[in-house]
Protein backbone atom coordinates (compact mmCIF):
# COMPACT_ATOMS: atom_id res chain seq x y z
CA UNK A 1 0.00 0.00 0.00
CA UNK A 2 1.61 3.50 -0.79
CA UNK A 3 1.16 6.72 0.88
CA UNK A 4 1.46 10.26 -0.35
CA UNK A 5 2.00 13.05 1.22
CA UNK A 6 2.10 16.62 -0.72
CA UNK A 7 3.78 19.83 0.05
CA UNK A 8 3.76 23.67 -1.76
CA UNK A 9 6.05 25.71 -1.60
CA UNK A 10 5.49 29.78 -3.46
CA UNK A 11 8.82 31.71 -3.73
CA UNK A 12 8.72 35.84 -3.41
CA UNK A 13 11.64 37.36 -5.00
CA UNK A 14 15.17 37.07 -6.46
CA UNK A 15 16.84 34.18 -5.10
CA UNK A 16 19.09 36.29 -3.06
CA UNK A 17 16.26 38.75 -0.54
CA UNK A 18 13.70 36.82 -1.26
CA UNK A 19 11.09 34.74 0.64
CA UNK A 20 9.05 31.46 0.37
CA UNK A 21 6.05 29.73 2.01
CA UNK A 22 6.47 25.71 2.56
CA UNK A 23 2.35 24.74 3.07
CA UNK A 24 1.93 21.08 4.47
CA UNK A 25 -1.08 20.41 2.23
CA UNK A 26 -1.53 17.00 3.60
CA UNK A 27 -1.88 17.65 6.98
CA UNK A 28 -3.39 20.91 6.90
CA UNK A 29 -0.62 22.78 9.37
CA UNK A 30 -0.66 25.64 7.39
CA UNK A 31 2.30 27.62 5.68
CA UNK A 32 5.77 28.41 7.41
CA UNK A 33 8.05 31.28 6.20
CA UNK A 34 11.33 29.41 4.20
CA UNK A 35 14.77 30.84 3.16
CA UNK A 36 17.49 29.39 0.66
CA UNK A 37 19.26 26.87 2.00
CA UNK A 38 22.35 28.30 1.61
CA UNK A 39 21.49 31.01 3.90
CA UNK A 40 23.40 31.07 6.80
CA UNK A 41 21.08 32.86 9.07
CA UNK A 42 17.24 34.12 8.08
CA UNK A 43 14.64 36.13 9.96
CA UNK A 44 13.25 34.48 13.38
CA UNK A 45 10.87 31.76 12.92
CA UNK A 46 11.63 30.87 9.45
CA UNK A 47 12.80 27.22 7.98
CA UNK A 48 15.30 25.82 5.51
CA UNK A 49 15.34 23.04 3.30
CA UNK A 50 17.87 21.79 5.08
CA UNK A 51 15.98 21.72 8.58
CA UNK A 52 12.72 20.43 6.61
CA UNK A 53 14.90 17.63 5.46
CA UNK A 54 16.58 17.45 9.51
CA UNK A 55 12.76 17.37 10.78
CA UNK A 56 11.90 14.34 8.12
CA UNK A 57 14.71 12.60 8.77
CA UNK A 58 14.61 13.25 12.59
CA UNK A 59 10.76 11.92 12.66
CA UNK A 60 11.33 9.02 10.74
CA UNK A 61 14.27 7.60 12.48
CA UNK A 62 12.49 8.25 16.19
CA UNK A 63 9.26 6.56 14.80
CA UNK A 64 11.56 3.38 12.91
CA UNK A 65 13.19 2.47 16.13
CA UNK A 66 10.19 3.13 18.21
CA UNK A 67 8.02 0.64 16.31
CA UNK A 68 11.25 -2.37 16.06
CA UNK A 69 11.74 -1.66 19.82
CA UNK A 70 7.98 -2.42 20.23
CA UNK A 71 8.13 -5.29 18.25
CA UNK A 72 10.49 -7.08 19.76
CA UNK A 73 8.92 -6.52 23.06
CA UNK A 74 10.44 -3.65 24.85
CA UNK A 75 9.01 -1.02 27.00
CA UNK A 76 9.81 2.42 25.97
CA UNK A 77 9.36 5.09 28.12
CA UNK A 78 11.17 8.19 26.08
CA UNK A 79 12.65 8.34 22.68
CA UNK A 80 14.30 11.74 21.56
CA UNK A 81 15.90 12.09 18.17
CA UNK A 82 17.92 15.04 16.77
CA UNK A 83 19.38 15.52 14.02
CA UNK A 84 21.99 17.76 11.93
CA UNK A 85 22.08 18.20 8.32
CA UNK A 86 25.32 19.80 6.45
CA UNK A 87 25.10 21.88 3.55
CA UNK A 88 28.05 22.53 1.74
CA UNK A 89 27.19 25.06 -0.53
CA UNK A 90 29.45 23.54 -3.72
CA UNK A 91 28.76 20.04 -3.62
CA UNK A 92 25.22 20.00 -1.70
CA UNK A 93 24.31 17.71 1.43
CA UNK A 94 27.67 16.20 2.94
CA UNK A 95 26.60 14.55 5.93
CA UNK A 96 23.92 14.30 8.45
CA UNK A 97 24.49 13.58 12.64
CA UNK A 98 21.69 11.99 14.10
CA UNK A 99 21.85 11.48 17.70
CA UNK A 100 18.82 9.29 20.01
CA UNK A 101 18.40 9.62 23.12
CA UNK A 102 16.52 6.35 24.45
CA UNK A 103 14.86 5.39 28.09
CA UNK A 104 13.93 1.46 27.44
CA UNK A 105 13.34 -0.48 30.07
CA UNK A 106 15.40 -3.87 30.76
CA UNK A 107 17.60 -3.39 27.45
CA UNK A 108 21.58 -2.73 27.54
CA UNK A 109 23.53 -0.40 25.26
CA UNK A 110 24.66 -2.47 22.58
CA UNK A 111 21.26 -3.70 21.87
CA UNK A 112 19.57 -0.31 21.92
CA UNK A 113 22.38 0.96 19.60
CA UNK A 114 21.89 -2.27 17.45
CA UNK A 115 18.32 -1.45 17.29
CA UNK A 116 18.73 2.25 16.52
CA UNK A 117 21.26 1.50 13.60
CA UNK A 118 19.07 -1.02 11.99
CA UNK A 119 16.08 1.77 12.31
CA UNK A 120 18.28 4.37 10.75
CA UNK A 121 19.15 2.52 7.78
CA UNK A 122 15.46 1.27 7.30
CA UNK A 123 13.13 4.12 7.42
CA UNK A 124 12.02 5.52 4.25
CA UNK A 125 13.82 9.14 4.56
CA UNK A 126 16.83 7.13 5.59
CA UNK A 127 17.08 4.70 2.48
CA UNK A 128 16.65 7.76 0.15
CA UNK A 129 19.22 9.31 1.52
CA UNK A 130 21.81 6.63 1.36
CA UNK A 131 24.47 8.07 -0.98
CA UNK A 132 24.67 10.73 2.75
CA UNK A 133 27.01 9.86 4.78
CA UNK A 134 25.44 9.25 8.49
CA UNK A 135 26.84 9.73 11.78
CA UNK A 136 24.64 7.67 14.49
CA UNK A 137 25.12 8.08 17.85
CA UNK A 138 22.42 6.22 20.02
CA UNK A 139 22.88 6.26 24.23
CA UNK A 140 20.31 4.73 26.64
CA UNK A 141 19.39 6.76 29.16
CA UNK A 142 16.91 7.82 31.26
CA UNK A 143 14.14 10.34 30.63
CA UNK A 144 15.82 13.83 30.76
CA UNK A 145 18.87 13.10 29.27
CA UNK A 146 20.91 11.81 32.16
CA UNK A 147 22.64 8.65 31.89
CA UNK A 148 21.33 5.20 33.63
Amino acid sequence: MATTRTATTRWHGQYRGGLGDVVFDSSGLGAFPVVAAVQQEGPPSVTTPMELLAAAYSSCVCITAAYELGKLGYLTQELETSTEVTLDHREGITGIHVTVHGDVLDMSQAEFAAIVAAAEVSCPVGRALSSVKVVLDAELCSVGGSAR
